[in-house]
């Protein structure tokens, strides 16, 4: 028989899981909308902060090897990325768009504090849904933006890094096949 904690804390995960769903579903309408360089950036930075910032609890956290291992290579891809886009914004052609935030969203710094709150045995699958949902998000801000956004040189961007993503996305949605 589960006592009243144990009962408040797996509602507790109910509800984040339900509450990053949601989340994932307006960060999937938000991308498929951007056509601005200035959102185009905003999103993606985010993106990158909250993958840096997931895999390094995950890092942490991760019962699984194979979700450890994943985690790393999301902070290593993503700082890339980062770095990538911080380049992309040195070229004149980018002169005028607005510096990337150098903080999470409200949105993503919940997904964050549901990692932080996850139970040690429902943390790979909260992280591995996450993270799938976080990847579709980014696969569509990219495929979007590279087909129709507003500025060439983040078209380059997003059209060179949508593959790196896709093969994220396909790769966590392997990873909670096998939770």
């Amino acid at each position: 028989m589960m006592s009243n904690e144990q009962e408040a804390g797996g509602l507790k995960q109910v509800v984040n899981k339900v509450t990053d769903a949601v989340g994932g579903m307006v960060g999937q309408a938000s991308a498929a909308s951007t056509r601005t360089a200035d959102q185009f950036v905003e999103n993606a930075a985010i993106g990158d902060r909250y993958e840096i910032r997931a895999g390094m609890i995950a890092l942490q956290r991760a019962q699984r090897d194979d979700v450890r291992l994943a985690a790393r290579q999301m902070i290593i891809d993503h700082t890339t990325s980062t770095h990538q886009l911080q380049a992309a914004l040195e070229m004149s052609e980018t002169a005028g768009v607005t510096a990337p935030p150098l903080e999470l969203d409200n949105r993503r710094q919940g997904m964050i504090q549901h990692l932080m709150e996850a139970s040690d045995d429902g943390f790979d699958k909260q992280y591995l849904d996450q993270q799938v949902l976080a990847h579709e998000e980014t696969v569509t801000l990219m495929r979007n933006f590279a087909g129709g956004g507003d500025n060439s040189q983040l078209r380059s961007f997003a059209l060179s890094t949508a593959p790196v993503v896709e093969r994220h996305l396909e790769h966590m949605k392997h990873l909670r096949e096998l939770a």
